[in-house]
């Protein structure tokens, strides 16, 4: 468990610190990953073939955006860095965090995670209250993606916790309460009825995401709800929200006169931030559809912009184009990879399938990337660590299932010759 919060917290983290071309976390990983395969290598080999079809598709995209930077010219450098840090860092990912899981247990790291990234959002709470320890450890993990820190004004400053940016806390923060509130579901082992901690649960990510004035995983949120009152046929969910929404009302405006008096980001929609998102996926898709090859692992859409200024420039917020990435995961995949990633779809829908039971839980960070760059194999590696705490319930319920399967056997046995074996009693249960 040590070992998994450690690295989860590295890869959170130590974004800024690199050894040439390698992120440090990078090489943790690597180092890590040589250790456990050492010291568990039965488990390493199983880990490798239960993940055989995500490993699969990291090497399949790292060929496709291969194939497609070299297309487009793109600097051999740039591609061997863009191979380095994305993918063979996911594969290294996926494959530790898969062999701490099981030796771990799935609880365990689904308490490393939460704890992990509770920490971080601690940290965030205290650089809203502008103490400067918090700000110091910030910095001192590398340089804010924001300089504009003083002062209390959310609006000025957005608070990143520990992370590189408020967008990668938020990010964290979805994928948090996805591992505590899937990890629950599957070892409950129920169907029916909701979970009662998924509403402290939601009401904790939405704190949080006022604290880093992040919208996304708010209205995530408010769509998982909706989604698992339905799944679990209870109408009391909505209702405790809506009450719990008109209670928030009220109280709004003292927190805000506490903290601050300019309205806060998070309850803005007619800001640049949420005017110039239709203009980048309008933008990104008009890339797309005149280059659908894609541009490759170097994919930088403010450098593309002037062509496509003429139509752009009476859009909502156009200056975005020039100074940002696509704020749109999807969108950004599909030009960075091209039409080629229609090769690897049935590897992505088999993935998504096998997944289906925890799939729900995973809705407030699918809606956060739909308006943000990062994601899967896309400057998001925690991930990994979430999906393979979720995974590791399943080694718990096959153990269980076994153990219980050689105790009726045993049981069975004793019937039919009726005396008790002792021997095959014992070896069910210490199993």
């Amino acid at each position: 468990m040590f070992a998994f919060a450690a690295l989860l917290t590295a890869t959170i983290a130590l974004n800024s610190f690199k050894i040439g071309w390698f992120p440090i976390r990078g090489l943790a990983t690597g180092g890590v990953l040589i250790l456990t395969v050492l010291f568990y290598f039965d488990v390493a080999k199983r880990m490798l073939e239960k993940n055989l079809l995500l490993l699969t598709l990291a090497a399949g995209l790292a060929v496709l955006g291969v194939f497609v930077s070299v297309a487009n010219g793109a600097p051999a450098s740039a591609i061997l860095r863009s191979l380095a840090e994305v993918h063979l860092q996911a594969a290294a990912t996926i494959l530790v965090a898969a062999i701490l899981a099981q030796v771990a247990g799935a609880r365990a790291c689904a308490i490393a995670i939460v704890a992990v990234i509770g920490a971080s959002a601690c940290v965030a709470v205290a650089q809203m209250m502008d103490i400067q320890s918090a700000w110091a450890l910030r910095r001192a993990l590398g340089p804010l993606s924001s300089e504009e820190i003083e002062g209390l004004n959310l609006l000025e400053r957005r608070p990143s916790g520990l992370s590189y940016s408020a967008i990668q806390l938020s990010t964290h923060l979805c994928l948090a309460f996805a591992a505590f509130v899937a990890v629950r579901n599957r070892l409950r082992g129920t169907t029916n009825g909701a979970d009662p901690l998924v509403v402290p649960a939601l009401l904790a990510l939405f704190a949080a995401s006022l604290v880093c004035a992040t919208r996304s995983p708010i209205l995530g949120g408010f769509v998982f709800i909706a989604a698992y009152a339905v799944q679990r046929r209870t109408s009391w969910l909505p209702l405790f929200l809506i009450l719990a929404a008109v209670a928030a009302y009220f109280v709004w405006p003292l927190l805000m006169g506490v903290v601050e008096t300019t309205a806060p980001r998070v309850v803005q929609t007619d800001d640049n931030s949420v005017a110039s998102r239709s203009t980048l996926v309008y933008y990104g898709l008009r890339l797309f559809v005149d280059n659908p090859l894609g541009y490759g692992l170097t994919f930088a859409p403010m450098t593309l912009w002037h062509s496509y200024w003429p139509e752009l420039y009476m859009m909502q917020a156009p200056r975005g184009v020039r100074e940002n990435y696509l704020h749109n995961y999807l969108v950004t995949m599909l030009n960075i990879y091209g039409i080629g990633l229609l090769l690897l779809a049935p590897v992505i829908a088999r993935l998504l399938w096998n997944s289906k039971a925890s799939f729900i839980f995973f809705i407030p960070y699918l809606v956060h990337i739909l308006f943000h760059n990062s994601g899967p194999f896309s400057n998001d590696n925690v991930i990994w660590f979430v999906i393979a705490a979720i995974a590791a319930t399943n080694h718990g319920h096959e153990a269980h299932s076994n153990a219980g399967q050689r105790l009726i056997g045993s049981r069975t046995l004793r019937s039919r010759r009726m005396r008790p074996p002792h021997r095959s009693y014992t070896a069910g249960v210490a199993d």
